[in-house]
């Protein structure tokens, strides 16, 4: 007898009752419709190919459905539910045989309903050989197969079949979504609530609602249609062949016992003479009141399928008539007995009046909810968009070049040249793709050093449509920096003033253009693909020895002034569109900074591209509203929390630092800026630093240091390049404060409170240090005439000279002896040659 334990609303003596008539039910039906010895199969959509014959003793065909047999229904749904039913009795090897059978079924019947769907699943998921299965094409590549039926989802092993059985006692997966019961079943697979992602955290049972909709749900819908088609046919086969065997009277009659329980609305079986000619005297029937015919034969089976028949004709009549009329003439029917068929009664048999029945009363029942649930918020549907939203977080692999298979390069060029406009359009969307794509290696992506004449295309494009063929006539005389916030705030003023939309301005769409783009579209499209080319490390080498590329690129992103306000050089380019520009040739330049080498002498164009760089990235660095310490970035911000440093700002920083790395392009560098720029580059950088205790604090956490040690190298490069002359005038500017700036956070990263963050603030400290140095000197760094020593002073010791020479005058810290002794005698700083005869150069005193 089956375990009461799933009956646990009622007491003990009940349960055990209600256990018992449900395996006495499943016994009859199995024995009445399947028969013993049935499997999973045919729930798995499989199909009986060999169907048994035609039993006539039975009085009606053997049923062999191809869908679900109700003969097996109770064991298989309860391996479903108890799919760990042979870990917890491991002493039963044939019930550990019948489930891995059935877990066998179940991934063949799953992996065929995928590939009739055309979404095969990987073979080593399901352990079905699939020759459409093509790993590259497919959209399972997010699956981690860890064995047959069993993926890994947040580091733990999913079992498919446990995952399905879970699932189907529980209604289903779409009931599990409606009612948000999908969390619940995280603790039978030892699941987090969460697991974290780059960008944030994600539910895992949403992640799980996900996999069972895209593997099992399919697997469930068909399961669903073939249960409902099989239970059908049963029924049906039940109501046309369930015709009990007539026995004999003792007066030779045939009785017919005719049941109580009567359905009008289904067809009624026609009845011999003789059996209505018995039906009409119950006193003959008095053989069969305790369930045994007159020649002492059982009716139990019998009776209990009729009692079964019964109950389902009595649930379909009351089910009618709600709806339909019951026909005024149907008395007859009602009571089971077909009229035209009736035969006067014999002339032993009274006369008996048929039994009166109640006719049910006909009434229609509604449901008028007190509330109506509503599944939407606002006219959305928040569940929907939640689901959008967790399926765009989930990372998908970048995708590869080899994807596209062969790409005619030649034909993106000829689109370019045509410039037409569906032709150019179609160009730069597959050029923007292209170059987003990546490799078989990280370092690896589109090779434009093998599509030369693709980019001069490009380029012609891009000078073209941004300047319409006029020539670059700028003097550089003009070497004003506008910052970047004061563009966006002119464009923040521009676009607030009232009717903004409707002023013509410049870079707006010219009526007479019609269905053709805007030129600052193309514009904007030609940059970011030579931007997503850059970021590629293959093509650095070859794009930085193309010096047209720099000189269009910095062209377009020069800035002049238009009645009094800032606009772009460009005609095609409204103010919005310089700000995109400005920002994506910032980035490109980063990428190709460290290889990009200019050559000694300069050219002309190479006098354009540094001095448009270098105001470029000034433009970043120069605002005084901007050019704060780090507690004054909190302060800007208006937060207390995690603030990180200015991105543009930084990027700006790690640019001009790659680009004057080299001592070639220092000196390209100290011909093309002028002294003031160089000025007041330097003070703005100098604000930067660190002053107060506050600001040290937020310097040690790592973004900071970064952005840290990129201003004092920064500052290091400026005073390398920085003429003698302009070397004496910020060493001599009291307001600027230089010294004690230096000074004070030298102290505050040689003496801080842990080895390891003496180590992290070393690189700034000797930096700083050695540009204290290059503004002490007040020398020429490009000078590399060495002074001609006297001639008596050579090995005569009346002169010393060379590097160990004693150097005159007052050094830099020379007012702050005791501080610089107590830097000398720290163990990092006498570990460290240079920065020691550094230090003790800088606090000399004549």
């Amino acid at each position: 007898m089956d375990s009461p334990a799933p009956y646990f609303n009622l007491d003990p003596a009940q349960a055990k009752q209600m256990a018992a008539i449900t395996a006495a039910n499943a016994k009859r039906m199995s024995s009445l419709v399947g028969g013993p010895g049935t499997t999973s199969g045919p729930y798995l959509g499989g199909i009986n190919l060999n169907p048994p014959p035609h039993d006539p003793a039975a009085g009606h065909p053997s049923f062999s459905p191809q869908g679900p047999n109700p003969g097996m229904n109770a064991s298989f749904n309860d391996s479903m539910a108890h799919p760990n039913a042979a870990a917890r009795n491991p002493t039963n090897p044939a019930q550990a045989g019948s489930i891995k059978q059935r877990q066998a079924g179940f991934l063949n019947g799953l992996a065929r309903i995928m590939i009739s769907r055309n979404t095969p699943l990987p073979p080593a998921l399901t352990g079905i050989d699939t020759p459409s299965y093509d790993p590259a094409s497919t959209h399972w590549k997010v699956l981690e197969p860890v064995e047959v039926g069993v993926f890994r989802l947040a580091g733990r092993d999913i079992d498919l079949f446990k995952l399905w059985g879970l699932v189907f006692q529980n209604g289903g997966g779409a009931v599990l979504s409606r009612d948000n019961g999908w969390p619940l079943l995280l603790s039978h697979f030892d699941l987090p609530e969460e697991y974290p992602l780059p960008n944030g955290q994600t539910s895992v049972a949403q992640v799980l609602a996900q996999y069972y909709m895209a593997i099992l749900h399919p697997f469930e819908e068909v399961y669903r249609n073939n249960l409902h088609n099989q239970q059908r046919k049963a029924q049906a086969s039940r109501l046309q062949g369930l015709t009990p065997a007539t026995p004999t009277r003792p007066d030779g009659s045939a009785p017919q016992r005719v049941s109580q329980t009567n359905v009008p609305q289904t067809p009624v079986r026609r009845l011999s003479s003789a059996s209505q000619g018995s039906a009409q005297n119950p006193s003959s029937e008095s053989g069969q009141v305790n369930g045994i015919s007159p020649d002492g034969t059982a009716l139990d089976q019998e009776q209990g399928t009729k009692r079964k028949l019964e109950s389902e004709e009595a649930d379909i009549k009351r089910a009618r008539q709600k709806t339909e009329p019951l026909a005024a003439d149907s008395s007859a029917a009602t009571n089971g007995v077909d009229q035209s068929s009736t035969v006067p009664p014999g002339p032993t048999a009274m006369p008996t009046p048929a039994r009166p029945r109640q006719r049910p009363s006909r009434r229609k029942i509604e449901y008028v909810p007190l509330a109506r649930e509503i599944e939407t918020v606002g006219g959305r549907d928040m569940k929907m968009i939640e689901a959008e939203t967790i399926a765009t977080t989930i990372r998908r692999p970048l995708r590869d070049v080899s994807d596209w298979g062969l790409v005619a390069v030649d034909a993106l060029t000829m689109s370019i040249r045509s410039q037409l406009s569906t032709e150019l359009s179609y160009a730069l969307t597959t050029f923007t793709l292209l170059s987003t794509m990546r490799g078989d290696t990280p370092s690896s992506g589109f090779p434009i050093v093998q599509c030369g004449d693709l980019l001069e295309e490009v380029l012609d494009l891009l000078e073209e449509r941004a300047f319409d063929g006029v020539e670059d006539l700028d003097s550089l005389e003009d070497h004003h920096i506008t910052t970047h916030r004061e563009l966006t705030n002119t464009l923040l003023e521009v676009e607030s003033e009232p009717f903004a939309s409707l002023q013509s301005r410049q870079g707006t769409k010219d009526p007479d253009l019609g269905p053709h783009q805007r030129p600052a579209n193309i514009i904007i499209a030609v940059i970011n693909i030579i931007r997503n080319l850059s970021f590629i490390p293959d093509n650095s080498g070859f794009l930085a020895q193309q010096e047209r590329i720099f000189d269009l690129m910095l062209r377009v992103c020069t800035v002049t002034t238009k009645d009094g306000k800032p606009a772009a050089a460009s005609p095609a380019l409204s103010l919005g569109d310089l700000i995109t520009v400005r920002r994506e040739t910032l980035h490109t330049l980063m990428h190709l900074a460290g290889s990009l080498h200019f050559s000694d002498p300069p050219s002309k164009t190479t006098i354009r591209i540094v001095s448009r760089a270098f105001q470029l990235l000034a433009s970043y660095l120069v605002d005084s509203t901007e050019a704060v310490s780090p507690f004054g970035c909190f302060q800007l911000a208006g937060t207390v929390g995690n603030v990180k440093p200015p991105f543009l700002p930084d990027v700006a920083l790690e640019t001009l630092t790659r680009l004057v790395q080299s001592d070639v392009n220092r000196k390209v560098f100290s011909r093309a800026i002028p002294e003031s720029s160089i000025r007041l580059l330097f003070i703005s950088l100098v604000h930067r630093l660190p002053v107060i205790d506050t600001d040290f604090q937020i310097v040690a956490r790592e973004r900071w240091l970064s952005y840290m040690e990129k201003v004092v190298m920064t500052i290091y490069s400026l005073a390398f390049i920085a003429s003698p002359e302009l070397k004496k005038k910020i060493k001599a500017d009291r307001g600027l404060g230089f010294r004690g700036v230096m000074l004070r956070m030298i102290q505050k990263f040689l003496t801080a409170p842990t080895h390891d963050l003496k180590a992290h603030f070393a690189i700034s400290a000797r930096r700083a240090v050695e540009a204290m140095k290059l503004l002490d000197d007040c020398e020429d760094s490009f000078d590399t005439a060495e002074a001609t020593p006297a001639t008596l002073s050579f090995g005569m010791g009346y002169g010393e000279v060379g590097e160990n020479g004693t150097e005159k005058g007052t050094g830099l810290l020379g007012g702050h002896r005791d501080v610089a002794w107590d830097l000398l005698m720290l163990r990092e700083v006498q570990q460290d040659g240079v920065m020691f005869s550094e230090l003790d150069s800088l606090s000399r005193i004549e």
